[in-house]
């Protein structure tokens, strides 16, 4: 690894970090270069020019791999439970949570994730499909789900429980990660906190559950 390319992951560490632990409007790209080890502080403006750019290259440096996990995943659901939203949203959580605990580095990225989310943060342009693809297409069957089974809920209703949804999981991992970095036990063993994450998100998704009973 060259010289350049250790500066910026050390740069990605430190802004995940920062941003995991105060939030991304709180935190100035010289306090992330000083993090990092930058004397120079224009160094992170060097290497990623804006807030908005170093925050992308961070999602994209981090999402890679879990994107295909989860293609992977999606790729192994059967055409039947295409509709199974027990099934749909392991999915979209598993990718996440096995990184957080199999992680060879110590890692703030479900913190990040969930800083991110709780501030309502969103990307323009959005992250390119070979990073996020797998998560717009399970989201995708999640929405394709309500709305077949709910035709008359209004869309908005959906779209907020798709985003409480996603602050539960979001929550639920970054204290986890808390814990495990802290060097604390999580509350459950990791397959059992999955599920009992996982039907409660499905409780969020479907209060009524008109998807369950088709």
């Amino acid at each position: 690894m060259d010289v350049k390319t250790r500066t910026r992951a050390r740069i990605l560490d430190a802004a995940e970090r920062l941003f995991a632990e105060r939030g991304i409007a709180a935190v100035s790209l010289r306090e992330i270069g000083a993090a990092a080890g930058q004397r120079n502080n224009s160094a992170v403006q060097y290497h990623f020019g804006t807030r908005e750019a170093l925050v992308r290259a961070l999602y994209e440096d981090r999402l890679a791999p879990l994107n295909l996990r989860r293609l992977d995943l999606l790729a192994a659901l059967p055409d039947e439970r295409r509709d199974d939203l027990s099934a749909l949203v392991d999915i979209h959580l598993r990718p996440l949570a096995e990184a957080m605990r199999d992680g060879a580095r110590e890692s703030h990225y479900a913190r990040f994730v969930h800083r991110f989310t709780l501030e309502g943060e969103v990307l323009s342009p959005p992250l390119g499909s070979d990073v996020a693809g797998g998560v717009r297409a399970v989201t995708a069957l999640i929405e394709d789900a309500l709305a077949t089974a709910e035709p008359d809920t209004p869309p908005a209703v959906h779209a907020t429980r798709l985003r409480l949804m996603l602050l539960l999981v979001t929550a639920t991992l970054a204290d986890s990660e808390r814990r495990l970095d802290q060097g604390a036990e999580l509350p459950l063993p990791f397959e059992d906190l999955l599920t009992e994450l996982a039907d409660a998100a499905v409780g969020v998704l479907d209060p009524t559950g008109a998807v369950r009973r088709r």
